[in-house]
């Protein structure tokens, strides 16, 4: 049996990418990541879901799409200033049939905490790799629209935190 181990997010090498639809293009932005997260990992694959907990922060102010009127739209609309970080925590966790895992806990996001549930895998490295769609509505957040524009409520989240094992 392989026993729970505590990992650190490699903070220097992890990718949050965030996507939405518009009635114009699509938006695709995206930053690093840091925390930690305390499983069994047997290669690629967890071995166990009892004592999967995890903690990951995202800091707004890092988040690029590479068109400055875009970034500076969303970190005011985020209140980046009040808000500086998405943080999301989970909490339980059950191994799924495809071998990966679904987990249970909340991210915190603009001042709101909102109960979420998310599939996530390893992969060789290890990594934690997952994708989710979230509607920005359950934290209160309107989605933009001028004129033409019309942004989507729902984003896509994809994230791939490389793990570094505690000594």
């Amino acid at each position: 049996m392989v026993r729970p181990r505590k990992y650190t997010v490699d903070a220097a090498t992890a990718t949050v990418a965030f996507g939405a639809t518009s009635s114009i293009h699509p938006i695709r932005t995206g930053g690093s990541a840091s925390g930690w997260f305390t499983a069994s990992i047997d290669g690629d694959s967890f071995a166990d879901a009892r004592s999967v907990s995890g903690h990951l922060e995202v800091p707004l102010t890092g988040l690029s799409s590479g068109n400055l009127l875009i970034d500076r739209e969303m970190r005011r609309r985020l209140e980046s200033g009040a808000h500086p970080t998405i943080v999301a925590r989970v909490e339980t966790a059950e191994i799924s049939a495809s071998g990966g895992m679904t987990v249970t806990g909340t991210i915190e996001f603009i001042g709101s905490e909102v109960v979420v549930e998310g599939e996530l895998r390893v992969v060789a490295g290890p990594r934690l790799v997952g994708t989710g769609e979230f509607d920005v509505r359950w934290w209160g957040l309107d989605p933009p629209r001028l004129l033409m524009l019309r942004v989507d409520p729902i984003v896509t989240v994809d994230i791939d935190l490389p793990l570094v094992a505690d000594l």
